[in-house]
């Protein structure tokens, strides 16, 4: 203990030094860079007077910028060492390993935290992702490996030591030979992040580790339970990921597909406290949004997939079949729109026809796409042959100075009158923009028509449109990429999905195809599937089976109690397949309370109110409509969720509506239980009208 103790201060000390030194390094920098920076400006003369000045003045102004640009990367890199060591101060490291390199030397220590420390070149605490760290999560005492750009280093593990350290004062730590010890990960866990998620670098799991860590599969599927941590083990893999391939990958090459928009703000923290930027975060339909084809609020979709069953036109919307027959050579009828401004037709509908009459035969997107093009060349010419007339350069040459400067950003010379027609062009060009934009965004096609025509002539049956909902707008997505033209869009590198399960078949073929070349992790519960929009792991790997997907599996819940764990793993239907354990002590009981009106349910929050005492209380109902009609309820101490938006965030003490045989019946029913229990870390009350939908302990009865 006291070496360790030691250890510790010397690292602290140190790290201490390096803050001091960077920061001092970084106010001088800034004092002198700024000195410097105004002198060489002051010293840059813009001659324009001749050829040879006009070179003169154009190099000194571009080693202006060399040198501003060299100023700037000096002092962000050492701003970006500051925040490492500055992250490192509250707990320097966590974890120590002792390895034999069986090379005849004694065994080295490694320190790992979460970021590296290599002051004047000894490296004194190892960044967790760094390959030598995997020892530390991975592997039992003995014989064992790492990996190091793909060379194999034979080890012998002789130590693994996790350690508690509170700034330089080390707290406790235990050796062990396997992967995290009881101790570190259940003090871990006691403590109340309910309202921000946090990293769980220090506890990583042997399970959790092997998704982080993975490199070589194209798709990975997670399929974890409530409270088991892959939400958590997906932002830790972005970090991990952003850490092996900076070359490769920057924070905007990844892309995160969130179920709704308060989770976002849930896990903004968490990358940031690694040191790592957050990656784009959109929820799915915010994403279909980027393509204009979406009109359904986030509240209204939500609503419309928590009903029981989905209607038989989302069924054919959502499923895979439908999005293959869109790929197929299909009869097309093109509806065209005519463009126009302000009362005046630009394109009319019978050019556009001619147009497209006159294009060489081919399949439809080739016709269309080629249609496009002749577009954009004929109204190039139409404006070319415009700005040759008279009248119009005779307009320029009539411009006041004030128009001249509001129309061509500058005043008239008499060279200008040479070139009255490049002017001429530059205004109708100007004046005409979005008859442009419109030929290119397709505003003269109506995709919607013709993607209801080719829905009933798959289905027989119209497609109802009012506002385009998220299953018409992913289809349609898929008709535009197949049948029109592929869909702009950045080319993420890494996509991660969280609940998964809520997606369409629709909605993941859509992405799979969009995003061919990208790597895929897609996490979730299946005992989670709530809403109407499910898709089953088991279709999940078929449907990517081409990329041969890795499955991982997370059985045991670290969120909740031992007791609450027990209770919501008794909903689940297959418990064969998917046995939940508990790891946290029991904690309270799950209490079960029974209610006839709104004053009883009342009596029943104040009671707990008495129990938990200034803590936050949540209540969860089944519906929105039930979360609504609650709303009397809160104030600064309790908050009413539907689950539908409780569903991927945790809450230390939530109280549960009406769980009743009425309300709670369906195999539906008790996942949407399921999702609502495993919402809460310490306290569980159930209320209930009548009979309850669940067996009542002994006790309780």
């Amino acid at each position: 203990m006291e070496s360790e103790a030691q250890h510790l201060q010397m690292v602290y000390q140190k790290l201490l030094i390096a803050e001091s030194k960077l920061s001092q390094l970084i106010e001088e920098k800034s004092q002198s860079g700024r000195s410097a920076l105004q002198e060489m400006t002051g010293e840059v003369r813009l001659n324009f007077d001749s050829y040879l000045d006009n070179l003169d003045t154009f190099s000194a102004i571009e080693n202006l910028n060399r040198q501003i640009d060299q100023y700037n990367l000096q002092l962000d890199s050492t701003s970006k060492e500051l925040a490492k060591v500055r992250r490192l101060l509250p707990a320097p490291y966590f974890g120590k390993i002792r390895v034999d390199f069986l090379e005849g030397q004694p065994p080295e220590a490694f320190y790992i935290g979460i970021n590296g420390f290599t002051p004047e070149n000894e490296a004194l605490i190892h960044d967790w992702r760094s390959p030598i760290a995997e020892l530390f999560y991975n592997n039992e005492l003995g014989g064992s490996s790492y990996e190091v750009r793909g060379q194999v280093i034979p080890v012998q593990m002789k130590q693994r030591r996790q350690l508690i350290t509170d700034h330089d004062r080390l707290l406790n730590y235990f050796d062990t030979d396997t992967t995290i010890q009881d101790e570190v990960l259940l003090a871990a866990l006691a403590e109340d992040h309910s309202q921000k998620m946090q990293d769980i670098t220090a506890t990583i799991q042997i399970e959790q580790n092997q998704i982080i860590r993975d490199q070589r599969a194209q798709v990975l599927l997670v399929n974890g339970v409530a409270g088991s941590g892959k939400t958590s083990t997906v932002l830790q893999r972005i970090a991990y990921l952003l850490y092996q391939n900076r070359e490769r990958y920057r924070p905007d090459d990844m892309l995160i597909l969130s179920p709704n928009q308060q989770f976002a703000q849930y896990i903004a923290g968490v990358l940031p406290a690694l040191g790592e930027a957050n990656p784009p975060t959109l929820t799915l339909l915010e994403w279909l949004q980027t393509f204009g084809t979406v009109e359904e609020s986030e509240a209204d979709y939500f609503q419309r997939i928590s009903k029981e069953e989905a209607s038989s036109e989302e069924d054919v919307l959502r499923s895979v079949a439908f999005m293959q027959y869109l790929e197929s050579e299909l009869e097309i009828t093109p509806r065209f729109v005519p463009i126009v401004k302000k009362g005046k037709t630009i394109l009319s509908q019978e050019y556009l026809q001619q147009i497209f009459d006159q294009t060489p035969i081919g399949s439809f997107a080739k016709r269309i796409q080629g249609m496009k093009q002749r577009l954009l060349q004929e109204w190039e010419r139409r404006l070319v042959k415009d700005s040759r007339k008279v009248s119009l350069q005779q307009q320029i040459l009539d411009l006041t100075q004030a128009q001249q400067e509001k129309l061509l950003g500058r005043l008239l010379t008499q060279a200008d009158e040479s070139q009255l027609d490049f002017l001429a062009l530059k205004l109708l060009r100007k004046k005409y923009a979005f008859v442009s934009q419109e030929i290119e965004n397709y505003a003269w096609l109506d995709e919607r028509a013709m993607f209801c025509e080719v829905y009933q002539s798959y289905e027989g049956n119209s497609l109802e449109v009012g506002t385009f909902n998220m299953d018409q707008g992913v289809a349609q997505c898929y008709f535009h990429q197949r049948q029109i033209e592929p869909l702009k869009h950045r080319d993420y590198q890494v996509i991660l999905v969280d609940e998964v399960q809520d997606y369409t078949p629709a909605a993941l073929y859509l992405l799979k195809a969009l995003y061919p070349r990208s790597r895929f992790t897609l996490v979730g519960d299946d005992n989670q599937a709530i809403f109407n929009s499910y898709t089953s792991f088991a279709d999940m790997q078929e449907l990517f089976l081409e990329k041969q997907p890795q499955y991982y599996r997370l059985t045991k819940s670290y969120r909740t109690t031992g007791n609450i764990t027990t209770f919501f793993a008794s909903l689940v239907a297959d418990k064969l397949n998917m046995e939940i354990l508990p790891v946290r002590p029991a904690g309270s009981p799950v209490v079960y309370r029974t209610f006839q009106d709104v004053a009883s349910f009342e009596k029943i929050l104040h009671e707990f109110q008495g129990r938990v005492g200034q803590q936050q209380i949540t209540i969860i109902t089944k519906t929105q409509k039930e979360a609504e009609q609650l709303q009397d309820f809160v104030d600064n101490f309790v908050a009413v969720y539907p689950v539908a938006l409780a569903k991927g965030l945790e809450f230390a003490n939530v109280l549960l509506y009406d769980v009743s045989a009425k309300n709670y019946h369906s195999k539906r029913d008790m996942r949407l239980l399921y999702t609502a229990a495993s919402r809460s870390t310490k306290q569980l009350w159930l209320t209930y009208q009548g009979i309850p939908a669940v067996r009542l302990p002994e006790n309780e009865q």
